[in-house]
């Protein structure tokens, strides 16, 4: 695809991830799919951005939801100063620390280890049960498969605007209780070959592992609507019994699945990607044996939805 830099108007009339293609004159944008992605050229992160290319990077990721750069050899210290351009950084009781980095998670399976240590191999938004979840995860790879362990991705924008007009209105008096309280006690009942590889101390109170959060939630500063529901800490509907809540999150739920949301991302050594957790939805493929796959990761503290 040819550079977007200095031709603003070769965007007229392009529609991707749901809305107009916006112009940008300092970074080269390519979209991966019509539902969302795009790779980004021209950036060096392991430099301070000015002002101007920062906001185009911010404006890339507001507007595809999902970034990719690649061949960025960054220390773990560049890995957070970009992050923090997206927000504060957070811990999540869940997932395993970078070692050595306890403001940084990790993703890793080694080749002899089955698929079942890493989480949640279906679509899923990370941490809904906080009561501020995830703004945004900034991942990079360190070591991949020759072929395979990609990261799809589900624009949750497009999935509930395309549901009827009485499907919306349900969903948005719809709230959601999500709960991470028993993924330790559960996860200790798994046959050690099926368990997965979790952070084994944290400082979260109990009462910080739930949280009720409305099923459509609205970006806070262009109020687009998406939908917010996840089987991954589901425990039900408020007001609901968990028998009746299950039907309807299993529909809900199979929206991210549909094709036409998606975008898929090749990992390649030093690929660095930023998701918005708050309106995608994402699921690792483990479609590859016998291989090394590791990832590191920072986490990027959001707001309560709304």
């Amino acid at each position: 695809m040819p550079s977007t830099i200095g031709q603003p108007t070769l965007n007229e009339g392009v529609i991707v991830a749901g809305r107009p293609m916006p112009h940008f004159k300092r970074i080269e944008v390519e979209p991966i799919t019509g539902a969302a992605g795009a790779e980004i050229r021209g950036v060096d992160l392991s430099a301070s951005l000015d002002g101007e290319t920062l906001a185009e990077v911010l404006l890339a990721f507001e507007h595809f939801l999902v970034i990719v750069f690649r061949d960025q050899d960054l220390t773990p210290e560049q890995h957070k100063a970009f992050s923090r351009y997206f927000g504060e950084l957070t811990e999540l009781p869940q997932a395993p620390i970078f070692p050595g980095h306890p403001d940084m998670q990790e993703v890793r399976r080694e080749a002899h280890e089955p698929v079942t240590v890493v989480p949640f191999t279906r679509f899923h938004t990370d941490s809904p049960f906080l009561e501020r979840p995830p703004l945004c995860i900034v991942m990079r790879a360190l070591a991949v498969p020759k072929f395979g362990g990609d990261t799809a991705f589900a624009n949750m924008y497009l999935a509930y605007e395309q549901l009827s007009a009485g499907m919306k209105e349900m969903v948005s008096r719809l709230r959601v209780v999500y709960s991470g309280k028993r993924i330790w006690q559960d996860n200790a009942k798994k046959d050690k070959d099926s368990q997965l590889r979790l952070r084994e101390q944290h400082d979260f109170r109990e009462e910080q592992l739930e949280s009720t959060h409305p099923a459509v939630r609205s970006h806070p500063v262009t109020g687009r609507k998406a939908l917010f529901v996840t089987q991954a800490y589901f425990k039900r509907f408020e007001g609901w019994s968990e028998e009746d809540s299950k039907p309807v999150m299993d529909y809900l739920q199979s929206l991210a699945y549909r094709i036409q949301h998606q975008v898929r991302v090749r990992w390649k050594p030093n690929t660095l990607i930023v998701w918005d957790n708050r309106f995608l939805q994402h699921c690792g493929i483990h479609d590859y044996d016998n291989e090394r796959r590791h990832l590191v990761r920072t986490t990027v503290i959001g707001e309560r939805p709304i």
